[in-house]
This record gives C-alpha cells, sequence and structure tokens, in this order.
C-alpha cells in the first residue's frame, strides 16, 4: 500500500532497471554459451550493476512506503480518555488513527497522570524532498507518564503498541541490510524518535499532529483544555 500517488514510482522504476539488468545478464549467459565471449563479458559488465543497483533502490523503496508520509503537517490520532479507577490512576484510551483510515480504533489500558505517543521518524536530505521524498514516520507504543520522578518511581509501566504488523519486505530481506543501503544511499538527513504526552483525565480528548519537527498534541475539549491547564 503506497502512502501518496507518487509513491509508485519510488519502487517501480529501480524494480523495472533491476530487471532490465537481469535481462541483460541472462543475454550475457547465453552469448558465452555460444562461444561468444566478448559480447558475453560486455553484458554481464554492463547488466551486473543494473540489476544490483535496480534491486538496491527497489527494496530502500519499499523500506519507505512502510512509513507514512508527511508534506508539511498532518493529524495522526484522536485519543479519548475514560477514567476507570480514580484512586489508583488507571485510564482506558481509545486511539483511532486520522492518518490511516482503515485502521480500527485501539483500546488501551493505562495507569499514571499523563499518557505519552511516541514515533519513529525519517528525514531526508534536500535533494531528496525535492524529488518528492518527504519526511516520514511510523508510530511506536502508547504508554504511561507521571508529572515527576518521584512519583513514577516503584510504579508499574504500562503501554500499547501502535506498530501494527511489520512490511512484507522484513520476510525476505533483512532489516539490516536495508539499513546498509540506506547508509549509502546518501538520502536520509536523520532518523530519531519523538513523543509528546498530555494529562489523563475523565472524558478528555486529544488530537496528536505530526510536524516537521516531530510529535505534538493538543486539547479538542474543554475536559482536555482543564486537565492540561492544571497539571502541575
Amino acid at each position: 500500500m503506497f502512502m501518496s500517488p507518487l509513491g509508485w514510482y519510488w519502487v517501480v522504476v529501480p524494480l523495472a532497471v533491476a530487471a532490465l539488468g537481469v535481462i541483460v545478464v541472462l543475454r550475457g549467459f547465453g552469448h558465452m554459451a555460444r562461444g561468444r565471449g566478448g559480447k558475453g563479458a560486455t553484458h554481464l559488465v554492463v547488466g551486473s550493476p543494473l540489476a544490483l543497483i535496480g534491486l538496491g533502490a527497489g527494496l530502500i523503496a519499499l523500506n519507505t512506503q512502510t512509513f507514512a508520509r508527511l508534506s508539511h503537517e498532518s493529524d495522526v490520532a484522536k485519543i479519548s480518555i475514560k477514567s476507570t479507577n480514580p484512586a489508583e490512576d488507571r485510564y482506558e484510551l481509545t486511539i483511532q488513527r486520522l492518518d490511516a483510515p482503515n485502521i480500527a480504533a485501539l483500546t488501551c489500558r493505562v495507569q499514571g497522570d499523563e499518557w505519552e505517543m511516541s514515533a519513529r521518524v525519517q528525514k531526508w536530505k534536500p535533494w531528496a524532498n525535492v524529488l518528492g521524498l518527504d519526511t516520514t514516520y511510523t508510530l511506536d507504543q502508547i504508554d504511561n507518564k507521571y508529572f515527576d520522578a518521584a512519583r513514577a518511581n516503584g510504579k508499574p509501566i504500562t503501554a500499547c503498541d501502535l506498530k501494527g504488523p511489520p512490511p512484507a519486505v522484513d520476510t525476505y530481506v533483512p532489516q539490516s541490510w536495508l539499513f546498509w543501503l540506506l547508509d549509502r544511499s546518501y538520502t536520509e538527513h536523520r532518523r530519531f524518535g519523538s513523543a509528546a504526552y498530555m494529562p489523563n483525565a475523565d472524558g478528555a480528548q486529544y488530537k496528536v499532529v505530526m510536524t516537521q519537527s516531530g510529535l505534538n498534541a493538543e486539547p479538542v475539549n474543554e475536559a482536555a483544555e482543564k486537565a492540561n491547564a492544571a497539571r502541575p
């Protein structure tokens, strides 16, 4: 599934180049089998780099398509909170993805003063942005947080996974290979983690937004605004 209308060519074009390279290599073996060593060697010299470069670029493109694409600013999720045990600071969070409408809402039970959502973000080189490769991200998890370290010490960690199933390409190609290709493609500017958090309160609703600098969160109803204003 491509995250934008322009995303398809980042995969199709490199794989087409790889397919052309394979064809040239096979023709080279054919020439050598017929005793045409010169032609065969030429085809192998030309086809092998085409196949390897095209395949490598295609794998990088497939990897980037597992991240949601961001142009300037994008709504990521809406979080609705229900208190289940005020005495123990237990809450039920409903997370509705706004950037992927086909994903069902997730219910997560946390214990703490605040919720925190994290994500992995990739920023690309300026020349890659010009070609249409904008900042990309993938959500990581949502977990609990306390107003200060003293309250947090000794308290349980409660969290829910937001990653979803791994991309199909990971089944066939090790992640270490993809990272190696990215490091040598000179397209990635940097990769970093980002998080946003807001206080838990019964009936509060928040919206999480991804900006070029990372995640941000904002209240969207009165209960959330009051909880945020009352935060120590």
